[in-house]
């Protein structure tokens, strides 16, 4: 899917050093130690006005039963101010992740709404496009960004990321 948007794809690979992601309670996300523990990280904005998203959950739940642990599986929900819908729609599916948004700080420090603009992906209108994806390697780096639906049920997409 292609996306124009207001930020470069360099700014939004290193927003991930820079934004701050909280869970439910307000408790903060530290994304680095996540991924210091050698496995890939797959970092999803989601939204439950989202078909697209909605529809990505088959995928989610074959990976939670094929190879949960496999990968550091980090949802965030795309719109801050809509978070506790995004929170009560992705519970409801049973998954073993969490969700997580964007942190208050963004609202008042320019570096941190800087990063959080770039981690959405920021459209030429102003916008986010979703679902969007974050792929980084074992070793933190950002290998790909995937705009649009992605059918992780797949059976060869499945094998691949429960293979690596």
């Amino acid at each position: 899917m292609q996306v124009e948007r207001s930020v470069t794809e360099a700014e939004m690979k290193a927003s991930l050093r820079e934004v701050a992601l909280v869970d439910e309670k307000g408790a903060p996300l530290d994304l680095r130690a996540l991924m210091a523990n050698g496995k890939p990280t797959l970092v999803s904005l989601w939204a439950y006005w989202c078909p697209n998203c909605l529809g990505e959950v088959s995928g989610y739940k074959a990976i939670a039963k094929a190879c949960p642990q496999r990968w550091n599986i980090v949802v965030v929900s795309a719109i801050a101010k809509d978070f506790p819908k995004d929170l009560a729609k992705f519970k409801s599916y049973g998954l073993p992740w969490q969700i997580y948004r964007v942190g208050d700080l963004s609202k008042t420090d320019l570096a941190k709404a800087k990063a959080a603009r770039a981690f959405y992906g920021e459209t030429k209108a102003g916008g986010v496009a979703t679902p969007l994806h974050y792929f980084l390697d074992a070793s933190g780096a950002v290998s790909a960004i995937v705009t649009g639906k992605m059918n992780f049920a797949e059976p060869d997409r499945l094998a691949a990321l429960c293979s690596m």
